[in-house]
């Protein structure tokens, strides 16, 4: 068996690591990517391994040089960096902006993200401890640390190093409730699971927009675990008994619906803090160390212990979940009123981020003003969550569509990554702004992750559809629409009419011109869009007139313009250049 790090893989029991999407399996000498082969030479395999074992800590290139190259290896120099280079191709790593492997010039590398390893024994589970019970009356920090505990035993029971096969996906599915008026308890205490869930970097859970598309309907939890293509789903029920509530949760397998898990709750406030302790104890004792690490991190976010807060929070991410231009005001307005309530809500504060970000994309707010506010309200979030990979995501988003300052955006979209690989949204904005760099088969990579872990949203689904008209397959976009449409209910009006324009519709066209120039600030919202329907009706002054406005103004999809097939009658014209170079772009950015 070849040996690796020194020791045999048949004598070491770590025989799989996981991190971010990768999974290493040491007896195969395979690395794989959201379950795909990924092609990696057995030198730059073996210096993975050596630094997944030692994740956080500097490596030396003496230390390499003794474990990894013989004694009699000349040109050790040459052939480390070179494994090094193809083990960052490997992993779509970059040593400038490193999102897996830090470079510490003259003295060595150092594994930067979450790794948790798989024990090659199997025995079976052990129980998961954690309930408590009381009497006193029902609060939203009960509710947080409910949360905080279900997380908690769910993560131990997926990470338990003697499991025969770890669950590799999961979908936390809308809890239901006994009392339709406290509705919002259960819907928070479902998103807050999928929140804390989702930080465990080797687990891939089902965004909350999909999920919730099951709510209310009589289906089988293992029949929605393989709609979703996942390995077990989490249920669970809550029941009013006077001043407390009963909640019953369980986690089924998807194979054959058996329970894998369950347990009885009962919230109350005055013994939940000692619940929390025991939680955090058990994870000592029975839990790899890394596994404990990662649990003690979610753990310790917590969102208020003020109800109305809590309330006011909720009701804004619903009506930012949707992105109606009706709804994403008033998502403002209930986050504002949950950061009254208490200013240290910081999940409050990324919520507000988030609306303002998109309300600037859709031109509801002036670009200026959104960026400031987007930044201001993110920052905020982040003095207050250092961890908070929305808020990273609303900076890098701003960075890229208003500042135009693409390192930092490039900067932060991977620290957000890091922090959270479920984050659907996350993967989507990532993909916007790697298509404007050029970089068309990451985007492709990333705008798939999204819609793999949110495969039921509008959001991620739209995104595909632009996707594929940004690589000038309208066909392929239509029919990708109408099978949406068919299949959801729902329409993809505009993706639709943008696919069809671009085929020749003039009369589409002329339609979608007049729309865009009714709009009340149409510099702000659609000079690119605008430009583009110019474009094709043979306009190419006009089209470089709405351009130049669109930058003036430093209009949100003005950093993406040159990827735009609508303006690919432009690119031979010496101000199409000059202005891509202006704002700091690629020139040559089209997909092939």
């Amino acid at each position: 068996m070849t040996a690796i790090s020194g020791v045999t893989a048949g004598d070491d029991p770590r025989v799989q690591a996981r991190f971010g999407t990768f999974t290493l399996d040491r007896k195969r000498a395979e690395l794989r990517r959201d379950g795909v082969l990924v092609r990696l030479q057995d030198q730059p395999f073996r210096l993975l391994v050596y630094l997944l074992e030692r994740p956080g800590e500097i490596v030396t290139r003496e230390e390499l040089r003794e474990h990894l190259w013989p004694a009699e290896f000349v040109d050790f120099d040459h052939s480390l960096n070179t494994a090094m280079r193809k083990l960052r191709t490997a992993l779509d790593d970059s040593a400038d902006q490193p999102r897996y492997v830090e470079t510490l010039a003259r003295r060595g590398y150092r594994f930067i993200a979450p790794v948790s390893w798989d024990v090659g024994r199997a025995s079976a589970r052990p129980p998961v401890e954690g309930r408590a019970e009381a009497r006193p009356t029902f609060t939203f920090g009960a509710l947080w640390a409910i949360a905080v505990v279900v997380a908690v035993a769910v993560a131990a029971f997926l990470l338990w190093p003697a499991a025969p096969k770890p669950i590799g996906a999961i979908a936390v599915l809308p809890f239901t409730n006994s009392d339709p008026r406290s509705e919002y308890v259960s819907d928070g205490l479902t998103e807050l699971l999928i929140d804390k869930l989702s930080r465990l970097p080797e687990l891939r859970v089902m965004a909350r927009s999909t999920v919730f598309d099951y709510k209310g309907k009589k289906i089988p939890p293992a029949t929605a675990g393989k709609e979703l293509d996942v390995g077990a789903v989490i249920t669970g029920h809550l029941r009013r008994e006077r001043d407390q509530y009963a909640i019953h949760v369980e986690m089924i397998d998807v194979r054959d619906g058996a329970q894998l898990w369950g347990e009885r709750y009962t919230a109350s406030p005055g013994e939940l803090p000692l619940v929390q302790s025991r939680i955090a104890d058990d994870l000592s004792s029975q839990l790899r160390r890394d596994a404990d690490t990662q649990g003690r991190r979610f753990a310790a976010r917590a969102y208020t212990a003020n109800a109305e807060a809590y309330e006011q929070y909720l009701l804004g991410l619903q009506l930012w979940h949707s992105r109606g231009r009706e709804d994403l005001p008033r998502s403002v307005e209930h986050f504002n009123r949950a950061i009254a309530l208490d200013p240290n809500f910081a999940a409050a504060w990324s919520g507000l981020a988030n609306a303002y970000g998109v309300m600037s994309g859709a031109g509801m707010i002036p670009p200026e003003e959104g960026a400031v506010k987007v930044l201001s309200s993110a920052r905020k979030a982040l003095a207050l969550d250092p961890e908070n990979a929305e808020a990273y995501t609303s900076i890098a988003t701003t960075s890229f569509r208003s500042l135009w300052d693409f390192e930092s955006a490039e900067r932060d979209y991977r620290r957000s990554l890091a922090l959270n690989p479920n984050y659907a949204t996350g993967h989507q904005w990532y993909s916007d702004y790697l298509r404007a760099m050029g970089r068309t088969e990451e985007a492709r990579r990333e705008v798939d992750t999204a819609l793999r872990l949110d495969p039921l949203s509008p959001a991620t689904n739209s995104a595909k559809c632009y996707s594929l008209i940004h690589d000038r397959r309208y066909e392929e976009a239509l029919a990708f629409a109408a099978r949406y449409e068919r299949l959801q209910k729902r329409p993809m009006q505009h993706c639709t009419a943008a696919a069809r324009a671009l085929t020749g519709d003039r009369s589409l066209l002329l339609l979608r011109q007049q729309r865009l120039l009714a709009q009340p600030d149409p510099e702000s919202a659609s000079s690119v869009e605008i430009a583009e329907t110019y474009a094709l009706l043979g306009q190419p002054d006009k089209a470089f007139e709405w351009l130049e406005r669109g930058a003036k103004r430093r209009s949100t999809r003005i950093t993406s313009f040159h990827v735009s097939p609508g303006l690919d009658s432009l690119r031979d014209d010496p101000r199409f250049a000059a202005l891509a170079k202006r704002i700091g772009l690629p020139a040559q950015a089209v997909p092939r």
